[in-house]
C-alpha cells in the first residue's frame, strides 16, 4: 500500500521538474503545447509546417528549469557538479537507451542496407551526444529527414552540450570569487546577443549549421537561464496579459511560419520570448492555471520527453518500410502507438529509475549506461562495416545494395570546415605546388574529386574543392550561390595560386542555363587574369538503367528490367546541352569540354557494371567503380595543366626571356 501511494504521488508530480523544491503550475501544459507542435509537424508536415518551432520552446524551458532547480545548490556547493550530472543521467538516460535499443532492432529488421548504414552513422555517436555534428555533416534538416530515424535526437545533443557549459558557468559563480548577479546577467545577455547574431550571419551562409549546432542555439537556452536567475517577480496584475500574450506569440510562431520562411531566427525569437512571458506569468501567480493545468494537457507535458523520443523513429521507420510518406490514417496510427509506448516507458522506466526504485546505486546506473553504450556503438560499427548488414541478402543482391552506398562523404571534411569556417574551399590532396586546380560543382563533383586528387598528386598538381554545392551556371541565382560568393572563391583562388577550374555538374535534359553559364565565365571567371583554363564536364550518361535500386526491384519484386541505354540515346537526350557547351567552348580558347560518354558507353552500349560491380549508385551518380572509368579523361586534363606550367617555366627560365625582361 505504501508503495502504491508513493507511486500515485509520483504520477501527480511534474515529470521534468521532479527535482524542484516547489513545482510551478502550468509548465506541464506549456511542454505539452511544444511537444504537440513537434509531433503534428512530423506526422502531418503539410498541415502544420511551422511545428518544428516547438523545439525552441523546449530550449527555453530547459534553461529555465535547470537554473531554477540546481543553480543555487550548485553555486553554494550543496550539490556537486558530479551529483548534477548523475541526476541528468538518471533523468534522461533510461528512456533514451530504451528507445535507441528498440529503434536499432526495428531498423535491422525493417529497413534496407542503405538506410541502415545511414542510421548507424548517427547511432555510433549517440552515447556521446555528438549526433548533431553527424546530421550537420550529412545535409539539411529538411532534406529527406524521413530516412533518418534518429534525426530528432540532434536537440538532445545540443542540450547535453549545454549542460557541460552550464558546469563552466557554475565554476565562475562559486564562492568566494563569484560574479555579482547583475554582472552575470549582463554577461549572459551579451552571450545571448552574440549567439543570435551568429545565428543570423551563419544562416545566410549555411542554414543547416545555424540549425544543428550549439553556438547558434545557445541564445534560446540563455533566455531560460536568465529568467531562472531573476529573483524579482512580475506584478500579479499584469501576469494574465503576459500569459495570453506569450501563448499567442507561441501559436503565431508555430502557425504563421514554416521552414520556408526567410530568417527562421525571427520565428524562433517570437516563440522564445513568448515562452519566457508565459513562464514569468506563471511564476507570479503561483496557482493552478485553468488552461495549462488541465489533466490531459498536464499529463501530456509529464510524458513529453518520452513522446519526443518515440514519435520520430516510429514515423521514420514506417515511412522507410512502406516506401512513401504516411497517409492521414497511417500517421494517426503512428501517433497513437507513440502515445502508448510513451506512457509505458514513462511509468515503467522513467519514473522508477528517477525515483530510485530501479538502479538505486549510482554505480549500477553508470555501469548500465556504459554497457548499453558499448553495445550501441558495437552494433553501429558492425552495420557500418558491413554496408548496412548486406549479409542479410544473397550475394547478387548484396553487391547491388552495397553499390547504393558507394558515395563520397558530404563535401569537405568536417574538421577542415571547423578549422577554416570562412574558407570557400578545401584541399583534396597533400600537394604543395604552384600548379593547382579548383573543382566547382554539385554532388557529382563529390564523386570525382578523389579520382582527380589522386591523379593530380601524380603530376604534382594541387586539387581543391569548393565547400558549397554550387554549379558554374548557378552563381547569381540566389544568396547561397551569389555573385559575391563567386568573387570570394576567385579571391581565395588567387591566394592559393589556383589558375585552373574544373566544373562538374548534373546538367539536366533541355539544359537552359547557357546564358547564365556564359555570363559567369565571361564576366567573372575568364575576366580574372589569374585563370588560365576552365574545363567543363558534360553530364554523364544517366537513366534508370544505371540505378542499382531498379535492379534490386527486378530481383526482389519481379519488376520489369530497365531498357539498355546506348550512346545514341545519350546523344539524343542531351543534344541541347551538347550544342550549348559547344557554343560556350567557342567563346574562349581557355575553355575545354570534357566528354565522359566514350568511357562509359563502349561499342555504342553504356555499361551498367564493371566486373560485376555497378558503375552508378543511383540513376546519375557514378560509384567509385564508375569514376575509375574516367581516369583517362582526367589524366589528359591534368596533363594539359601540368604541361602548360612546364612550358611556362621553361620560357620564363630561358636566356631570351631573361634578356627581354632586362631590356628597357
Amino acid at each position: 500500500m505504501q508503495i502504491n501511494r508513493f507511486l500515485l504521488r509520483i504520477f501527480h508530480t511534474h515529470g521534468a521538474l521532479d527535482d524542484m523544491k516547489q513545482h510551478m503550475p502550468g509548465l506541464d501544459g506549456l511542454r505539452a503545447i511544444a511537444v504537440a507542435a513537434v509531433l503534428l509537424f512530423h506526422a502531418f508536415p503539410h498541415a502544420l509546417p511551422g511545428g518544428f518551432i516547438g523545439v525552441d520552446v523546449f530550449f527555453v524551458l530547459s534553461g529555465y528549469i535547470i537554473t531554477r532547480t540546481y543553480f543555487d545548490a550548485l553555486r553554494t556547493g550543496s550539490v556537486s557538479l558530479t551529483e548534477f550530472y548523475i541526476k541528468r543521467f538518471r533523468r534522461l538516460a533510461p528512456a533514451y537507451i530504451l528507445v535507441l535499443a528498440a529503434t536499432t532492432i526495428a531498423a535491422y529488421v525493417l529497413i534496407p542496407p542503405l538506410y541502415l548504414k545511414n542510421f548507424s552513422e548517427s547511432l555510433v555517436v549517440q552515447p556521446f551526444y555528438l549526433q548533431n555534428f553527424v546530421f550537420w555533416s550529412q545535409g539539411d534538416y529538411f532534406e529527406s529527414p524521413l530516412t533518418k530515424p534518429l534525426l530528432h535526437t540532434w536537440s538532445l545533443a545540443v542540450e547535453e552540450q549545454f549542460y557541460l557549459l552550464y558546469g563552466l558557468l557554475i565554476l565562475l559563480v562559486r564562492r568566494p570569487t563569484s560574479l555579482s548577479m547583475p554582472l552575470l546577467l549582463g554577461l549572459l545577455a551579451l552571450l545571448a546577443l552574440g549567439s543570435f547574431a551568429a545565428n543570423y550571419i551563419v544562416a545566410t551562409v549555411s542554414p543547416k549549421t545555424s540549425f544543428f549546432l550549439l553556438p547558434t542555439r545557445i541564445w534560446e537556452l540563455a533566455i531560460g537561464v536568465m529568467l531562472g536567475l531573476q529573483s524579482r517577480e512580475v506584478p500579479v496584475r499584469i501576469a494574465p496579459y503576459l500569459k495570453w500574450g506569450g501563448l499567442l506569440a507561441i501559436i503565431a510562431a508555430i502557425g504563421l511560419f514554416d521552414e520556408g520562411a526567410g530568417f527562421q531566427g525571427v520565428q524562433a525569437a517570437i516563440a522564445c520570448f513568448g515562452t519566457a512571458a508565459v513562464i514569468a506569468a506563471l511564476g507570479a501567480v503561483k496557482s493552478k492555471d485553468r488552461l495549462l493545468d488541465q489533466a490531459g494537457l498536464a499529463y501530456a507535458g509529464r510524458i513529453s520527453y518520452s513522446l519526443y523520443l518515440w514519435h520520430w523513429p516510429i514515423i521514420s521507420l514506417a515511412t522507410i518500410y512502406l516506401g512513401q510518406e504516411l497517409g492521414t490514417v497511417q500517421a494517426t496510427a503512428a501517433l497513437a502507438l507513440t502515445w502508448v509506448l510513451s506512457a509505458l516507458s514513462y511509468r515503467y522506466v522513467e519514473v522508477p529509475v528517477r525515483s530510485n526504485l530501479h538502479l538505486i546505486s549510482n554505480t549500477r546506473l553508470l555501469q548500465s549506461v556504459a554497457v548499453s553504450s558499448i553495445v550501441t556503438v558495437g552494433a553501429a560499427i558492425l552495420f557500418i562495416r558491413t554496408d548496412g548488414a548486406v549479409y542479410r541478402y544473397a550475394p547478387d543482391l548484396a553487391v547491388l545494395y552495397s553499390a547504393e552506398q558507394q558515395r563520397s562523404p558530404y563535401r569537405c571534411p568536417v574538421l577542415d570546415r571547423i578549422i577554416h569556417p570562412a574558407s570557400e574551399m578545401c584541399q583534396r590532396n597533400d600537394v604543395e605546388s604552384d600548379v593547382n586546380l579548383l573543382i566547382i560543382g554539385d554532388s557529382h563533383a563529390d564523386q570525382l574529386d578523389e579520382l582527380i586528387a589522386r591523379l593530380g598528386a601524380g603530376r604534382n598538381v594541387g586539387v581543391f574543392l569548393t565547400t558549397r554545392n554550387c554549379n558554374l551556371h548557378q552563381f547569381g541565382s540566389d544568396g547561397y550561390c551569389s555573385n559575391e560568393v563567386l568573387a570570394k572563391i576567385l579571391a581565395e583562388s588567387k591566394q592559393r595560386n589556383i589558375r585552373n577550374i574544373v566544373g562538374i555538374s548534373f546538367f539536366k535534359e533541355n539544359f537552359d542555363g547557357e546564358k547564365s553559364l556564359h555570363k559567369t565565365l565571361s564576366e567573372a571567371i575568364l575576366n580574372d587574369q589569374g585563370i588560365e583554363h576552365v574545363f567543363i564536364m558534360q553530364v554523364v550518361p544517366n537513366n534508370r538503367y544505371f540505378n542499382p535500386r531498379e535492379w534490386i526491384d527486378v530481383r526482389q519484386k519481379g519488376a520489369r528490367e530497365p531498357q539498355a541505354y546506348t550512346l545514341t540515346k545519350y546523344l539524343s537526350d542531351n543534344d541541347g546541352l551538347i550544342a550549348a557547351l559547344d557554343s560556350i567552348k567557342a567563346m574562349d580558347q581557355r575553355i575545354s569540354i570534357l566528354d565522359p560518354s566514350p568511357y562509359i558507353c563502349v561499342s555504342a552500349m553504356c555499361k551498367f557494371d564493371s566486373g560485376g560491380v555497378p558503375n552508378y549508385f543511383d540513376s546519375h551518380h557514378l560509384s567509385p567503380t564508375g569514376a575509375k572509368l574516367l581516369t583517362p579523361l582526367f589524366t589528359e586534363a591534368i596533363s594539359v595543366i601540368a604541361n602548360k606550367d612546364s612550358i611556362a617555366r621553361k620560357v620564363a627560365a630561358s636566356p631570351a626571356t631573361v634578356q627581354n625582361k632586362a631590356a628597357p
